[in-house]
C-alpha cells in the first residue's frame, strides 16, 4: 500500500513536528529506536516475589544511541494506579503501537494499547480485559488481525480482535482456552499463604506444578497455524492448531514433554525458533535446561493445507511438530539449580547464538548454534557472563544486534553490554541506568524510516510525502518475547509483489507531483 500524506503528519496521527521520525540530537541519534521498558509497582499482586523498588511509575521510554551503545530517557509515563504490573510488552510489526499487559493473580490482566511517537510520548488508544489472571504474554497472528494474550495464574489464553489498519481493539475477548477445564485453582496466592514463585526449591515447586501455568503462546514462523505453549506446570509444550480464519483454538492435537523426563521439574517457560534451521528451543525455567527441538515443517504445511480445505483437522491427533535432540544446562555443571530460575530465551538474528538469562547466578548464558551437518540446531557453550545486576529477568538486542540491554529487576537497573558478532561474547559498554523493577525491554523502532520524500522544485512545506507501508519487512529476531512478528521466507516473494507494486505507484505520484 502506498500512501500519501502531508509532511505534519505521522503514521501515530499526532500533528505535533516534535515527534517527526526524522528527530536527531546532537549525541548522533538518527536511527529512531526506542525501548519501553516495564517496571513492577505492586509486588503483593504477583506470584514471585521481587526484591528492588516498586515502581510509582511504570512505563519508561529511551532512545538508544547506536554509535556508542548509551541512552537517554525521553518519557516516564504510565501511573501505577492505571497501569499496575506492566509484565510484557508487543510492539506492532507495522504500526507505530505497543501493547502491554498487567500481572495480577487475583483480578484478570489488562492490555493496554499506546501509539509512540518518535519523541518518545505515548497516547493510550485502548484498553482490554486480558480474559484472565497474570498476564505474562502477547501474540499478535500473522494476519495482525488478532492479539492472543497468556495468563500465567489460571493458565488461559484469550484471544482479542485487532483493526489491522490502525492496531487499535476491535473488541473485548472472541476466544479463550483453558486448560484446567473450568476447575479453580489448588495453590493459593501469596498473601493467602502461597509459595513465592522466585524460590526454587522442593517444597515452592511441588506447589507451583500443583495447576497448570501457561507461560507464553508462539506461532509457528512459518504460517502461523500452529500454537505451541510451555505450560510450567505440567512440564509440557502444548501444541494447538490456531486457526488464522476464525481467530480460535480449534483443537490441541498434542502434548509433549519439554525435557529429558529425569523425573526431576522442568518447568518450560519460553520457545523460541532458529530463524533459518528447522530448529526450536525451549527454556526450561526450573531445571535450568535448554531443550533443542526439531521442527517438522512438512507437518506444519500439512496442517496449513488442511485447514485452507476445511478438512478434519481430528486427524492430527497425537501427531507431534516437535522432536527432543539435546538438553544443555544454562549454569555452570556445578552451581546449585536449586538457586537459579531461567527468564528469557533468544536466538540471536544472525541465527549463530542462543542467549539465556539466569536469575540467581545472575548471568547471561551464550551458547554457540552448530549450522552444519548432523548436529545442525545443537549447541555449544560459549561461556557466562556477569550482569552487572541481581536477577536478570529480561534483555533485548538494538536492531543491529550488537548491543544488548539487560533488565536486572532487583537491584533497579538497566545495564548495556556490545556483543561480539565473532566470538559471540558480551562486554559492558559502561553505561548503566537506574529504574525501578525493571522487567521487560521492548524494542521500538519508528516504522515511517521507509517514507520517501517527494519535495517538488518549490520545496514548499505543502508538498506531500509518500509513504510505502512495507512495515511486514522489518522482521526481529524472533516471535518469542520480542518486539515484532517475524518475516519468513515464506513471505519473500508476496514482499517482493509489494514493492514492486509500491515502486510503480511511487513513480505515478511523482509525475503527478512534477505537473502540479
Amino acid at each position: 500500500m502506498v500512501r500519501l500524506y502531508n509532511r505534519s503528519s505521522t503514521l501515530t496521527g499526532s500533528s505535533s513536528d516534535s515527534s517527526h521520525s526524522s528527530w536527531e540530537d546532537e549525541m548522533g541519534a538518527h536511527s529512531d529506536q526506542l525501548f519501553f521498558v516495564n517496571c513492577y509497582s505492586d509486588f503483593e499482586k504477583l506470584a514471585h516475589g521481587p526484591r528492588g523498588t516498586e515502581a510509582s511509575k511504570c512505563l519508561y521510554v529511551y532512545r538508544f544511541h547506536p554509535t556508542d551503545g548509551s541512552m537517554v530517557l525521553c518519557n516516564i509515563d504510565g501511573d501505577k494506579n492505571e497501569v499496575m504490573n506492566p509484565a510484557f510488552s508487543r510492539y506492532h510489526p507495522s504500526l507505530n503501537v505497543v501493547y502491554t499487559c498487567t500481572e495480577d493473580i487475583q483480578d484478570n490482566g489488562q492490555v493496554i494499547a499506546y501509539a509512540v511517537s518518535s519523541n518518545g510520548a505515548l497516547t493510550k488508544i485502548g484498553q482490554v480485559d486480558a480474559g484472565g489472571t497474570s498476564t505474562c504474554f502477547l501474540t499478535i497472528d500473522k494476519a495482525r488481525k488478532h492479539l492472543i494474550a497468556t495468563n500465567y495464574w489460571d493458565s488461559t489464553l484469550a484471544v482479542i480482535p485487532l483493526d489491522p489498519h490502525t492496531g487499535a481493539f476491535s473488541g473485548p475477548v472472541k476466544n479463550t482456552y483453558d486448560p484446567k477445564g473450568g476447575k479453580a485453582m489448588v495453590a493459593a496466592a501469596k498473601k493467602d499463604g502461597g509459595v513465592n514463585h522466585s524460590l526454587n526449591d522442593s517444597s515452592t515447586i511441588q506447589m507451583r506444578q500443583a495447576d497448570p501455568h501457561s507461560h507464553a503462546l508462539v506461532l509457528d514462523p512459518f504460517v502461523g497455524t500452529v500454537a505451541y505453549v510451555p505450560d510450567l506446570g505440567k512440564d509440557l509444550v502444548r501444541e494447538f492448531y490456531y486457526n488464522t480464519r476464525t481467530g480460535s483454538f480449534d483443537l490441541e492435537f498434542n502434548i509433549l514433554p519439554s525435557g529429558l523426563c529425569t523425573g526431576k521439574p522442568d518447568g518450560p517457560r519460553y520457545i523460541d525458533f532458529h530463524p533459518t534451521l528447522d530448529i526450536a528451543y525451549v527454556i526450561n525455567e526450573l531445571s535450568c535446561t535448554i531443550a533443542v527441538f526439531s521442527v517438522d515443517r512438512s507437518l506444519i504445511n500439512e496442517i496449513a493445507k488442511a485447514s485452507a480445505n476445511n478438512e478434519d483437522m481430528e486427524q492430527f491427533k497425537g501427531r507431534s511438530t516437535l522432536k527432543l535432540i539435546q538438553s544443555i544446562k544454562t549454569v555452570p555443571s556445578a552451581f546449585p539449580t536449586s538457586m537459579n530460575t531461567c527468564g528469557r530465551i533468544a536466538v540471536h538474528r544472525s541465527g549463530r547464538y542462543v542467549l539465556v538469562s539466569n536469575r540467581g547466578h545472575e548471568s547471561i548464558a551464550i551458547f554457540r548454534v552448530h549450522t552444519k551437518g548432523s548436529k545442525a540446531g545443537e549447541l555449544s557453550a560459549v561461556g557466562y557472563f556477569h550482569t552487572r545486576g541481581e536477577t536478570p529477568r529480561h534483555f533485548q538486542f538494538d536492531s543491529s544486534g550488537q548491543y544488548l540491554i539487560v533488565a536486572n529487576q532487583d537491584t533497579n537497573s538497566l545495564a548495556i553490554f556490545s556483543f561480539n558478532l565473532s566470538s559471540g561474547e558480551i562486554k559492558f559498554t559502561g553505561n548503566e541506568y537506574r529504574i525501578p523493577s525493571p522487567n521487560f525491554v521492548c524494542n521500538c523502532p519508528i516504522h515511517d524510516e521507509s517514507g520517501i520524500d517527494l519535495v517538488g522544485e518549490s520545496g514548499s512545506e505543502n508538498n506531500a510525502r509518500v509513504h510505502i507501508d512495507l512495515g511486514s519487512c522489518s522482521g526481529s529476531d524472533s516471535d518469542a518475547d520480542n518486539s515484532t512478528t517475524p518475516t519468513t521466507k515464506d513471505d519473500k516473494a508476496s514482499l517482493r509483489e509489494e514493492l514492486n507494486k509500491a515502486k510503480r505507484e511511487v513513480e505515478e505520484l511523482r509525475q503527478k507531483l512534477a505537473s502540479v
